[in-house]
């Protein structure tokens, strides 16, 4: 009697028809496995990493031997009409830019976060144990500003009655107060009286924040600031260590950047910076560590930023004879009128 080939996985040994029982064949019911170095068996964990032990594992099921070669898969025909056609594959395009809006559009407040770190830190430099103290009968914040402090704006009549305070627009007078043959009025506005209670009354013409604390303008100190990116916020750090939660703030539009920290011993750090992408405003947030201010901003559209931010493009409208008009007035203005600092009433 001939032999034949069985065929099953694992097995490859010849046999007879009339030997060939339900246990003569110990076969590999699943599939080859290779995966890193590792070769085994989908039916068994017999695994190895030397590839003739692998063919020689024993297989893990018995049953009979398969005469019957198991059929080839069929081999892709390839059409001669299209042997040389060229497949070309196109990226797919980006979708369209938002469109960018003008660097003098309104700012508005970003929320503040004040980590646990910076409230123990500053505790410990005033000397005390919780956030706020009792001075008197006035209430003192972490920040050093008490209830009831006036603002220090030119104008604004404003009281410190807490953190909420700083989320109230300040109107005040920019300018200077002058004072020039009976009439008074600010040079910024020039809404002219000679009634000095009414001209003490008269609302302020800008909008801006609140300042609490009467600053020293020589302490302007350069802090450094990094940045990164993910794919859906960009993160500023500026390293300002012990800042100042009532002076501090963070305003923003969607291209423009403008911060405002106060930190240790009065000094202040300022940056006013056009973006390079756009930001969601209504998402982003600043944090107030120990060690430095972090702030979080949303991106408006998914890109990758090339930096954090662009030169500021300014154009200049005004003809040449209007900037000579305007340099005139100013100059017959300085010789006319005499400067009075009314800062501190």
């Amino acid at each position: 009697m001939a032999t034949l080939q069985c065929y099953n996985k694992g097995c490859g040994q010849k046999f007879k028809l009339e030997e060939n029982s339900e246990d003569a064949c110990e076969y590999h019911p699943g599939a080859p496995i290779f995966h890193d170095a590792y070769k085994g068996w989908s039916c068994c964990n017999k695994k190895s990493t030397d590839f003739t032990t692998f063919l020689n594992t024993k297989g893990c099921t018995k049953g009979r031997h398969n005469p019957e070669k198991p059929a080839e898969p069929e081999k892709t025909k390839v059409d001669p009409a299209t042997r040389d056609e060229v497949i070309t594959f196109e990226s797919p395009k980006p979708a369209p830019s938002l469109p960018r809006p003008d660097f003098n559009t309104p700012m508005k407040r970003l929320p503040i976060n004040i980590a646990p770190s910076l409230r123990q830190a500053l505790e410990k430099t005033e000397g005390t144990k919780d956030t706020q103290n009792v001075v008197g009968d006035e209430e003192k914040n972490i920040s050093g500003v008490k209830i009831g402090d006036n603002c220090k704006n030119n104008g604004c009549k404003t009281s410190y009655e807490g953190e909420h305070s700083n989320l109230d627009m300040c109107k005040y007078h920019p300018g200077i107060p002058i004072f020039h043959e009976g009439l008074k009025y600010w040079s910024c506005c020039q809404k002219k009286t000679t009634d000095f209670s009414e001209f003490l009354e008269q609302l302020g013409c800008s909008t801006g924040h609140h300042c609490w604390i009467k600053l020293d303008t020589k302490r302007i100190a350069a802090c450094r600031y990094d940045w990164h990116q993910t794919a859906t916020h960009v993160y500023v750090a500026v390293y300002a260590k012990l800042s100042h939660p009532a002076t501090t703030f963070v305003e923003a539009n969607p291209i423009r950047l403008n911060v405002h920290i106060v930190f240790g011993e009065a000094m202040v750090f300022t940056l006013d910076n056009e973006l390079c992408g756009l930001i969601d405003v209504d998402q982003s947030s600043v944090s107030l560590a120990a060690s430095k201010v972090e702030i979080k901003l949303r991106k408006a559209e998914p890109s990758s930023w090339r930096t954090l931010s662009i030169e500021r493009q300014t154009y200049e409208n005004k003809t040449d004879d209007e900037k000579a008009d305007e340099k005139a007035e100013d100059g017959g203005l300085e010789q006319k009128i005499d400067a009075v600092d009314l800062s501190d009433l």
